[in-house]
């Protein structure tokens, strides 16, 4: 649940000749989704953009909640009933949730759908639920109730009741594939940002793609610059999706393991090579917070993380000094 913080992508500069910027913005994921491709055919450019956003609609009608006929719906109906059988994509995001899971101790955990429904009523009502509440739904949470059977591809939730919920990295996955459409069709300059989660490939005319990260607590001001020609990045933030009650702030960054909004972070901002594995580890680092997130990070080699911590103040992993200017 990779969530939102907003890179500002910087396209300004003079229009060359020969190549040209093109670019694209489309509602996808339940987030804006803006495709960047430079190239010297524009109509090609302009085909192949299409065919990238059809990509990840095809994803988001695999992996949504919500839509009928979705693949994790029918896991979710199936919940302590039966092993349903999914397609190659699923199968793979599945296991990389899983794999996050394990690295995070279940700070990461895609079990908790019931949860989030939970509080998105409370949200609504304009209250936080009950610890009785959570406490009833966390029952019917934790990923060692999901079932891979790797030989028939299949996906079980064995308790009744039981939600998947792809939110922290599906959205991840499908600009993996967007990113990896435009490149199998010979673009090498792209970047793909999804409501802040992106993945950056070659140059824009020439310079790497400037991505600015904001503040969490001044959306005004960019806080940090990142200049990079092939990344996936990749923020969690507690102040985009939030409600304030009686002065605490309640953001959609739960913790599956007490139920409630982890406190430790206002922000994770993650590098890797994937950003599906961006998206699910920056949630992941956010809940842990900044000593065991950072300990977690060290561990991964292709992984860099720059992270808020619940007082302000800015720690980030070593690699990551040597990427980021501070403002």
């Amino acid at each position: 649940m990779c969530f939102f913080l907003i890179p500002l992508v910087l396209l300004a500069g003079c229009k060359p000749r020969g190549p040209e910027i093109v670019k694209r913005t489309q509602f996808v994921m339940g987030t804006l989704v803006e495709i960047t491709v430079v190239a010297e055919d524009s109509q090609a450019t302009a085909d192949a953009i299409t065919q990238a956003f059809q990509e990840m609609q095809r994803v988001e009608k695999l992996m949504s909640r919500s839509m009928e006929g979705s693949e994790v719906r029918r896991i979710n109906r199936a919940a302590g009933e039966r092993p349903v059988e999914v397609s190659r994509d699923l199968f793979s995001v599945v296991r990389v949730a899983m794999e996050v899971s394990r690295l995070s101790a279940g700070a990461f955990d895609i079990t908790v759908g019931n949860l989030v429904s939970l509080w998105t009523r409370c949200w609504k009502e304009n209250r936080i639920p009950s610890e009785q509440e959570v406490a009833a739904v966390l029952r019917g949470v934790g990923f060692g109730a999901l079932d891979i059977d790797e030989t028939n591809k299949t996906l079980f939730l064995k308790k009744e009741g039981m939600e998947l919920t792809l939110g922290g990295i599906a959205k991840g996955y499908a600009v993996d594939r967007a990113f990896c459409g435009l490149q199998d069709g010979g673009f090498k300059n792209i970047i793909v940002n999804a409501g802040g989660d992106l993945r950056t490939g070659g140059t824009k005319l020439g310079a790497p793609w400037v991505v600015g990260i904001q503040d969490p607590r001044d959306k005004s001001r960019i806080m940090a610059r990142l200049r990079e020609t092939d990344a996936a990045v990749a923020t969690s933030g507690d102040y985009e999706r939030y409600f304030m009650k009686n002065g605490v702030r309640y953001h959609h960054i739960l913790d599956p393991r007490t139920g409630f909004p982890s406190t430790r972070c206002r922000s994770v901002t993650v590098l890797c090579d994937e950003l599906i594995r961006a998206d699910s580890l920056a949630t992941a680092v956010f809940v842990l917070g900044p000593e065991q997130g950072l300990s977690l990070v060290e561990k991964l080699p292709t992984m860099e993380a720059l992270i808020v911590d619940g007082n302000g103040q800015i720690v980030m992993s070593s690699g990551m000094e040597e990427r980021i200017r501070l403002e």
